[in-house]
């Protein structure tokens, strides 16, 4: 994924993951994403929801700071699945 992660893009980013078929194991990779807001971290939960639903594996793999600060002042960095790649 690269881009914005923010109010304005999370529309589309939901709408395009619904559409897909997800498979047994899913790696999300934020890597080349630029900017994010407390957004970002709805949309990741989201995810989770529907991987969950699928019984898939997610992992997010190399969050931004911005979105680990985010996360860790809402009190759940703990709840990302996070790889250690």
């Amino acid at each position: 994924m690269s881009g914005d992660v923010t109010v304005n893009q999370v529309d589309g980013l939901l709408a395009e993951s619904r559409a897909l078929s997800l498979p047994a194991a899913l790696e999300i990779d934020l890597g080349q994403v630029q900017e994010v807001d407390s957004v970002a971290l709805s949309l990741i939960f989201e995810w989770v929801r529907q991987a969950q639903a699928a019984k898939a594996a997610i992992s997010i793999v190399h969050v931004p700071d911005t979105l680990t600060s985010l996360a860790t002042l809402y009190g759940v960095l703990d709840l990302i699945p996070q790889s250690s790649h």
